[in-house]
């Protein structure tokens, strides 16, 4: 068994680091499986090789926060003001509530300019 492995030729060991040995394990459906095959096929890849470029190119994006999700909320209650606003404008015409959009609309920024960078700055990329 030594002779074996003084012999030259070969391939060169490969360094800690380079080697493979860790394993995750992931349940899939069968339509996420095939739709991942799919994509490594489409890029020239054996599927654990996508997986592993796509795990570690992946940009993960957190949950909202506490904080975010309240401002959130806050924003999507001024939809419920700018719809009596819009009815209201459609009855008596823009110009009584001019002010009033003028004022919703100072709300609406100040609310955006609440909520995190994280979330304001959020590509929504996917894999």
């Amino acid at each position: 068994m030594t002779g074996i492995r003084n012999k030259p030729g070969g391939r060169p060991a490969k360094s800690r680091i380079d080697k493979q040995n860790r394993v995750v394990s992931t349940k899939l459906t069968e339509l996420q499986f095939y739709a991942i095959r799919k994509r490594a096929t489409e890029a020239g890849l054996h599927v654990s090789e996508y997986v592993r470029q796509a795990v570690v190119s992946a940009e993960v994006t957190p949950r909202l926060n506490r904080q975010d999700a309240d401002t959130i909320r806050r924003l999507a209650g001024e939809a419920n003001n700018i719809n009596q606003l819009a009815h209201r404008a459609n009855a008596g015409g823009f110009a009584l509530v001019a002010v009033e959009l003028v004022k919703l609309k100072n709300r609406i920024v100040e609310i955006i300019n609440q909520l995190s960078d994280d979330w304001k700055n959020k590509k929504g990329k996917r894999i």
